[in-house]
């Protein structure tokens, strides 16, 4: 199981994504803005970040161009209401792994999840 960090303004949408994560077993720690986000991720070492596109001040964009400037390894999993073709080819380019749209199915979740830690695990090199 996985340490993921969960970056939404909207506190229902983030706790709701926090708990169905939590049942499958991951260790979740909720973040309700990009500043925030950034910092927790200066503090822990995340196997996934779950990031909303459109937060006040800074958009996931600027999580996700920080998290690339700083050489983070971390899969992101972008979430908006508002996704359009250009958002999500930045989002891309960024690193984001996918873009899933508001309102998802909980299964679309879990899956995009489970792939994107399932290829964090296959990227990272073996202790000798």
């Amino acid at each position: 199981m996985g340490m993921i960090l969960v970056a939404d303004d909207d506190r229902t949408c983030r706790d709701s994504i926090q708990k169905t994560l939590e049942r499958e077993g991951h260790t979740v720690e909720g973040a309700g803005d990009v500043d925030s986000a950034i910092l927790a991720a200066a503090r822990h070492t995340f196997d996934l970040i779950v990031c909303d596109y459109r937060m006040p001040g800074k958009t996931g964009l600027d999580l996700l161009a920080e998290l690339q400037a700083k050489g983070s390894q971390v899969p992101v999993l972008m979430i908006s209401a508002f996704a359009d073709p250009h958002t999500e080819a930045t989002a891309k380019r960024l690193g984001a792994r996918a873009l899933l749209k508001k309102p998802f199915r909980r299964q679309e979740l879990l899956d995009q999840a489970f792939h994107a830690l399932q290829e964090k695990v296959v990227r990272t090199p073996c202790a000798s």
